[in-house]
């Protein structure tokens, strides 16, 4: 497993050796039901989820308030836990937390009854199988949103006949979906193709290093034309402006705590949320 997961499992007292060393024996996981990272020092953040799905008893997966940035490539990374029934992952407040997925494939679990994304910015939710209806499911989408900027997202859902979806016919009509209009929105597709703008902007502009003491450099393979960058604290509250900027800002005079660069450019703007050391 990756570095900061095996760190996890050892405050969890899974890993029962308590060193990371890139392995977890089998026999300490195989009859782990639950996995709640709520309570669970925050070394840094989780981006890959490798070794999930080794855990076959698994029924409960529980990132509330933890530190998860999911890359879309892992977005089916827990399809082979066919036992899962709850995924949570809700974040303390619109966009200020530490979970962070834009694409969750959640299609391959039939157990599946509460998916709970409160205030987690996704912009595509897959529950797709022509295998099997999944009945009486709970999906928490509810997003409160920076209090001061006006974000507001959409999520597409991902399911096998959008239309009967749509229409609120079986299995659909037993499905709870939590959602607050002026925040966040859903509607149902076959296919929910993400434009080119809404892809995970990691793939074209980066942040680094994260946490961050001091200088945070801007990885920018495209070169694009970067406008401003503008820092907010995780009410909403304005920190800093740069209107001039080459390939770093210098974050040094910020106290510590969580912090969000929006980065504008060329009409648009790409949001990281950094930990300021």
């Amino acid at each position: 497993p990756d570095q900061n997961f095996e760190q996890a499992l050892i405050d969890l007292n899974i890993d029962s050796d308590g060193v990371i060393n890139g392995q977890v024996l089998t026999s300490d996981i195989d009859d782990v039901i639950e996995l709640d990272f709520e309570n669970v020092p925050i070394n840094d953040d989780i981006t890959d989820l490798t070794g999930i799905e080794d855990f076959a008893a698994l029924e409960i997966l529980d990132f509330h308030y933890f530190y998860l940035d999911l890359d879309p490539s892992q977005a089916d990374i827990l399809s082979n836990n066919i036992n899962l029934r709850e995924f949570i992952a809700m974040n303390p407040c619109g966009d200020c937390g530490g979970v962070a997925l834009q694409v969750l494939d959640l299609s391959g679990l039939p157990n599946l009854e509460l998916v709970d994304l409160t205030n987690v910015y996704i912009k595509k939710l897959v529950i797709d199988n022509p295998n099997f209806d999944i009945q009486n499911l709970t999906l928490d989408l509810y997003n409160e949103g920076p209090p001061s900027n006006g974000w507001t997202q959409h999520i597409c859902i991902e399911v096998a006949d959008p239309q009967v979806a749509s229409n609120d016919q079986p299995p659909y009509d037993s499905w709870n979906i939590i959602v607050n209009d002026l925040k966040a929105t859903y509607s149902f597709d076959s296919t929910c193709t993400l434009s080119v703008d809404e892809i995970d902007n990691r793939n074209s502009l980066s942040v680094y290093p994260n946490p961050v003491k001091d200088k945070l450099r801007f990885e920018n393979p495209d070169h694009i034309n970067i406008d401003k960058v503008e820092v907010y604290d995780i009410s909403g509250q304005k920190l800093k402006t740069f209107s001039s900027v080459d390939d770093r800002i210098d974050l040094e005079s910020l106290g510590s705590g969580v912090c969000f660069v929006m980065i504008h450019h060329q009409g648009n703007s790409s949001t990281f949320r950094v930990l300021k050391k």
